[in-house]
């Protein structure tokens, strides 16, 4: 089905109708498009990653979510991710639709989640997450920048958009992805910080 800028629009300025189903997976789709075309155009002009570019857009080779790390950082057999940042919610059980999380409906935003795993040969992910817990106490940039310690063991940055200027620019989003950009920007300035630790927990 389509729908008009001005029906998607509508949606966006009256976001207690996220949950009608179509338009709303319509605008959605939309949304979060443009956020990881955002994310990949980024990150391309940087070293080389190792990428998944298709949370609730697909991307072509079939991935289904946003993920993303250094080529250097380890994988498990099969390059299974062991540890990456990826774009999450704060809260899973908030919303039934991404979009809601995108625009900090409910007390829930978008996050990117620094993630990483236990493995055999150790740490396990018991002492990953004490880890984890210790850097952020320790890296009071980490703290500034607005890094949160969760209770699966993560640490995650925050970031929601303005539903009045995504309606406002709607389908073109540029100045709305800004919230997301500034985590981002976050994200890459502080990953000398990140790549320090994960070389620390997981030597090769």
């Amino acid at each position: 089905m389509s729908y008009s800028k001005e029906m998607c629009v509508f949606l966006l300025s009256n976001p207690q109708m996220i949950e009608e189903d179509s338009l709303t997976e319509h605008v959605e789709a939309t949304v979060f498009k443009a956020i990881n075309t955002a994310i990949s155009k980024r990150l391309g002009e940087r070293s080389p990653w190792r990428t998944r570019l298709g949370l609730v857009v697909e991307d072509e080779d079939g991935n289904d979510d946003t993920v993303f790390a250094p080529l250097d950082w380890p994988t498990k057999p099969g390059h299974a991710d062991l540890v990456v940042f990826r774009l999450t919610e704060t809260d899973a059980n908030a919303n039934s639709y991404w979009l809601g999380s995108a625009l900090g409906i409910n007390g829930c935003t978008l996050a990117f989640e620094f993630w990483m795993d236990g493995r055999p040969a150790g740490p396990s992910r018991y002492k990953v997450k004490q880890h984890l817990e210790v850097f952020l106490k320790e890296k009071e940039v980490l703290q500034k920048a607005g890094f949160q310690f969760t209770k699966r063991g993560t640490l995650t940055l925050p970031f929601a958009l303005d539903p009045v200027v995504v309606a406002k620019e709607y389908p073109e989003l540029k100045k709305s992805l800004d919230p997301m950009n500034t985590a981002l920007e976050s994200v890459l300035k502080l990953m000398p910080e990140f790549d320090k630790f994960v070389k620390n927990t997981l030597p090769a």
